[in-house]
């Protein structure tokens, strides 16, 4: 049964994303500064988004044949224990020094300026794949939040239990997210305060020391049966005294990352996706390998390669802790261009 479950949902997260020919049109938020020029908005066939290309998402035959082909790393799978350390750490939310806070998978706690930013916060399991590490903190602890960003509205980087939890405690918190994400946002919750953004768009928020911009990412959109590319996806800057980070969200590689570079020259930490790759006849046009997310880091000439997306869900076929492995390799073999910082779940990084 949980393979026939299995089969069904990749089914429908990886079907083919068939694309009408109608002519093109764009959309963006006219009330939202667009830092590229001439750049009019993004690309619409119908009512779904389109890259600067076309993804073909893995057909219906390529899910059968991974979920019913023999994993050449399954020995190799089982035998790996590893799992990432969880660090308690409930004062995250009170203590207000500039942080960043790994909380497992693609979530991250960040605190500049005495701003608590909550990045595609996800704490619970997400259908059909069970969390296998605890979250960092008590749940009643989650106070104090002002901003939410959600790069996407895949389950694993948008959870709506997790919303509920953070909308209880903190209902005037402000959610910043892609086009079209409004009305499945407030279907969690109709108080939700949400602004959306296309790419190159800089959201309007109400501290003048912090920006932060919507940026293009090499992905998809799927949620339901019925949707696909109905909503955009995509990553983020984030600025403030003089200080960059980008957050990755999901992407495939792609030439995307050297045009963020001209945009922001200088970014001192980018949090790289590493994991989820196996197989790459499946994974390529959704995820990055380690190696891939290492080339992308030196297309965006970054300072500090912050790993992330590996080690909390098991989501592909290679083993949880094969990611950090090969990081740790490409460090001691000098590959990386820059630093390695791969914390502990719920260790803060203290920022300048």
């Amino acid at each position: 049964m949980k393979l026939i479950a299995i089969t069904i949902i990749c089914f429908i997260c990886l079907q083919f994303t068939w694309i009408d020919r109608m002519q093109p049109k764009v959309l963006t938020n006219q009330q939202l500064k667009t830092i590229k020029p001439n750049y009019t908005g993004n690309p619409m066939r119908g009512n779904k988004f389109i890259n600067y290309q076309d993804v073909a998402l893995p057909t219906f035959s390529k899910v059968m044949q991974w979920r019913f082909s023999k994993n050449p790393q399954r020995d190799e799978k089982k035998n790996d224990n590893w799992l990432p350390s969880v660090i308690k750490n409930n004062s995250m939310f009170t203590n207000k020094q500039n942080k960043l806070v790994w909380l497992g998978h693609a979530s991250f706690l960040l605190t500049i300026n005495g701003k608590n930013i909550l990045i595609d916060p996800v704490f619970n399991d997400i259908p059909f794949v069970k969390r296998l590490v605890g979250i960092p903190f008590d749940r009643d602890s989650v106070k104090h939040i002002n901003y939410i960003l959600l790069s996407h509205a895949h389950f694993d980087h948008c959870d709506k239990k997790s919303f509920h939890t953070i909308m209880q405690q903190n209902p005037q918190v402000k959610v910043f997210a892609p086009l079209k994400s409004t009305q499945l946002l407030k279907s969690f919750d109709k108080r939700m305060d949400v602004q959306e953004a296309g790419w190159y768009q800089q959201f309007n928020i109400d501290d003048d020391k912090i920006e932060v911009y919507y940026m293009p990412a090499f992905h998809w959109y799927k949620r339901s049966l019925n949707d696909d590319n109905e909503m955009l996806w995509g990553s983020f800057i984030i600025k403030y005294n003089n200080t960059t980070l980008f957050f990755m969200g999901d992407s495939g590689y792609n030439i995307r990352f050297k045009e963020i570079a001209t945009y922001f020259p200088n970014i001192d930490y980018c949090i790289m996706g590493v994991g989820a790759y196996q197989p790459s006849y499946m994974m390529k046009t959704s995820h990055m390998s380690p190696e891939e997310a290492v080339d992308a880091f030196h297309d965006l000439v970054g300072k500090n390669f912050i790993p992330m997306h590996y080690g909390t869900y098991d989501l592909a076929d290679e083993p949880l802790g094969e990611p950090l492995r090969k990081l740790k390799i490409m460090e001691a073999n000098r590959t990386i261009k820059g630093n390695l910082i791969a914390p502990h779940i719920g260790e803060s990084m203290l920022l300048p």
